[in-house]
């Protein structure tokens, strides 16, 4: 079962792996954090993971678990208003790894549009 602080990590390597961290990511971020009880220390280490510009991201085994963890992270892709392709690669890379089809892939993503 994927951890909050796990699924918290991957949030962290899609905001930055663009190079770049909007007020809108970081926002998000923090609220994210509160909201799972992540410790600040936690938060350093995920950062401090993005200084090896390495992007690992944890793929959950249970189906619902990479639904989620896809739905976070396409509201993590689009809170600041800009789809950077490397944003937007390494979803789409993850929905690979997380064994989606094409049509669960968009799925999922008109259901975030029509959620927010």
């Amino acid at each position: 079962m994927m951890n909050k602080q796990e699924l918290f990590h991957n949030l962290v390597q899609l905001a930055g792996v663009d190079g770049k961290f909007t007020d809108e990511e970081v926002q998000f971020l923090v609220h994210k954090a509160e909201l799972w009880r992540i410790p600040s220390e936690e938060f350093e280490t995920a950062l401090a993971a993005l200084g090896h510009g390495e992007i690992t991201l944890n793929i959950p085994a249970e189906k619902s678990e990479r639904v989620e963890m896809l739905k976070q992270m396409i509201l993590m892709m689009a809170i600041d208003g800009e789809l950077a392709e490397t944003e937007k690669s390494l979803c789409a890379a993850a929905s690979v790894s997380m064994k989606f089809s094409s049509e669960e892939f968009f799925a999922i993503i008109d259901e975030m549009i029509e959620l927010n």
